[in-house]
């Protein structure tokens, strides 16, 4: 996808995929369209998103988040990676107390799911959602 949201005539031989010349329009407007590899945390998925990708999207069930999120950093650091990681936990029932300590364990982003209702039902959700969870 990089190749393609870069080029204006892209091809690619990959261990997964192959292409031959494409195009693909319209471009973004950003240079780097980052990108998130969802998947369970284990050190082999950790060491491919240090190697080509930019962060990291939970499974739903994703189990101790700390130590997982600290071995992502730790991966991340090994493979020379500047910065840190993405993490985007897909969470369930929204908890405040949650969101407090996945800040602090390097959690930059949670998905919570929409109902699927009205606009002007799904917007009140949120509006609870937001009281909820301390951010309005």
């Amino acid at each position: 996808m990089q190749a393609l949201w870069s080029q204006d005539e892209a091809s690619y031989d990959g261990d997964f995929v192959s292409f031959g010349a494409s195009w693909a329009w319209p471009k973004p407007a950003q240079q780097h369209i980052p990108v998130s590899v969802g998947a369970a945390g284990t050190e082999r998925t950790f060491g491919w998103i240090a190697g080509s990708a930019d962060g990291w999207l939970t499974t739903p069930g994703e189990q101790d988040l700390d130590a997982k999120a600290a071995l992502l950093r730790k991966t991340w650091r090994e493979a020379g990676r500047d910065g840190s990681p993405r993490i985007t936990v897909l969470a369930g029932k929204p908890a405040a107390e949650l969101l407090g300590r996945w800040h602090e364990t390097g959690v930059t982003d949670v998905a919570f799911g929409l109902p699927d209702r009205a606009e002007d039902e799904v917007v009140g959700y949120l509006g609870r959602l937001a009281a909820k969870l301390g951010l309005c």
